[in-house]
């Protein structure tokens, strides 16, 4: 590689670290000044490692993987294609029904096209957020093959623990607003740099596995030559490469805390996935070697330290509030979007939409309009009927066969529990889509682009252990 393409790719690492940490201090890029900027940070990385690696081969399930995604984003274009309100009526006549109640323009029979999407502006946004975060999938990729993802890792650490120590020290002394001074534009539960706790933790449910990966990464490293004897593990503790471990164990420690301070139950159950999934990996011993009880230990030792500072009464307390026969009235908001995406079963209401879906469907709760379905699973269905969710079906799977050969070809320690990081995280956050929208929040989708990069990357040549 050249001089130039290594210079290269070092930059766009950290226009990458930069997006990453901007996604989560601008308010999780929650409104327009906030995700547009990011949105173009990841063409701008993008265009750096294109440039920096202009040969790039794909294996045959990533090809897979990037046709779904495309596809995905043809389907999201047909939404927003006008076509006569006549062959619209005949395939979807719920949509005319929807338009004509929306738009003066339809209802007057002044405008005689129309897209399937009841709202096509809010489809293209939604569709240059996708853009930009599928773009960033496979840049990551590249960008990891030729560098390695413990960098990123040990940015994503030191990030993660700003981000969690801010939230630490804003809860007690919270006042509504976010930092002191920003006042979210709808009400919300601020925590940290986020207008929603559960939001917060839901960028903390992907930040804590992949820190913890490094630190299991390093800790392997740094024990593969380790003799025993008290002297020589006393002396190895000295040493600098303990002391960065150690440093990341604080890290991975404080960022639990933190997601677990915000006692949003979907955090805490996702949590737990994330900790038994890395348990079990390492319980199994692959690429574990001596520090199986070490890595055990911790991990045993994190979930107690930080259910015991919070209190386990006080967790008890706080689950046992919940009014789980309406899942704190998350059925309702189910409910209504299991009744749209019934009116709308082929082409949905248009990617991005259900905002304004409910302004005309929601019977649930009428006290408070849901701009979201609190499922995302249910809300993508509801918005994109069966053009997007079988494409969307198609990445999940060609994602999970991509990220199985990886597993497979692993060459690299650490590059192996990166990964192990990575997924864990990517199973948490998809565990807490099903009773919350995470994901929505354009600072989350980036982190999970990046996540998903780490899963795909293959070990760099030069760093094969």
């Amino acid at each position: 590689m050249s001089d130039r393409a290594i210079r290269q790719l070092k930059v766009a690492h950290v226009v990458l670290v930069a997006a990453v940490a901007w996604g989560a201090g601008a308010f999780g890029a929650v409104y327009p000044w906030a995700y547009w900027p990011l949105i173009g940070a990841s063409f701008v990385v993008a265009a750096g490692v294109l440039t920096g690696r202009r040969r790039v081969r794909f294996n045959t399930a990533e090809q897979c993987l990037a046709a779904a995604l495309a596809l995905f984003a043809v389907a999201g274009l047909v939404q927003v294609v006008p076509i006569p309100l006549t062959m619209l009526g005949a395939l979807t006549p719920h949509t005319v029904d929807a338009l004509v109640r929306l738009n003066p323009a339809v209802a007057s029979h002044a405008l005689q096209t129309h897209a399937s999407s009841i709202a096509p502006y809010h489809t293209l946004i939604g569709l240059a957020l996708f853009a930009g975060f599928a773009t960033m999938v496979f840049t990551c990729t590249v960008l990891f093959s030729a560098r390695g993802a413990d960098g990123l890792g040990e940015a994503l650490a030191v990030i993660g623990t700003i981000v969690a120590i801010a939230g630490i020290v804003q809860q007690p002394l919270s006042n509504g607003k976010i930092f002191g001074f920003w006042t979210p534009v709808e009400s919300g539960t601020p925590f940290g740099p986020f207008v929603n706790k559960n939001h917060f933790a839901g960028w903390m449910l992907m930040a804590v596995p992949v820190t913890l990966g490094l630190l299991l990464g390093r800790l392997s490293r740094a024990t593969r030559g380790l003799t025993g004897g008290w002297r020589n593990r006393l002396v190895w503790l000295s040493s600098a490469a303990a002391g960065r471990i150690v440093l990341l164990a604080v890290g991975v420690a404080v960022m639990a805390l933190a997601l677990v301070l915000t006692m949003s139950r979907s955090g805490l159950i996702a949590f737990v996935l994330a900790m038994t999934m890395t348990g079990v990996v390492v319980a199994r011993g692959k690429r574990t070697g001596s520090h199986r009880g070490i890595a055990l230990g911790f991990l045993a030792l994190l979930v107690v330290g930080v259910v015991g500072w919070v209190g386990a009464d006080m967790l008890a307390w706080h689950f046992s509030r919940t009014y789980w026969e309406d899942l704190n009235t998350r059925r309702g908001a189910w409910a209504d979007a299991s009744e749209i995406r019934s009116k709308f079963p082929l082409a949905g209401t248009g990617l991005n939409t259900y905002g304004t879906a409910t302004v005309l469907y929601q019977q649930h709760n009428r006290g408070y309009r849901y701009t979201e379905a609190h499922n995302d699973y249910l809300q993508l269905a509801a918005e994109g009927g069966i053009l997007l969710t079988v494409p969307a079906a198609a990445c999940v799977v060609a994602f999970a066969f991509a990220v199985r050969r990886r597993f497979a070809d692993e060459t690299s320690t650490m590059s192996y529990w990166l990964r192990v990081g990575a997924v864990s995280g990517i199973a948490a956050i998809a565990v807490q889509e099903s009773v919350e929208f995470s994901l929505q929040m354009p600072g989350n989708a980036a982190l999970f682009a990046v996540l998903c990069g780490i899963a795909l990357h293959r070990a760099p040549s030069r760093r094969k252990q």
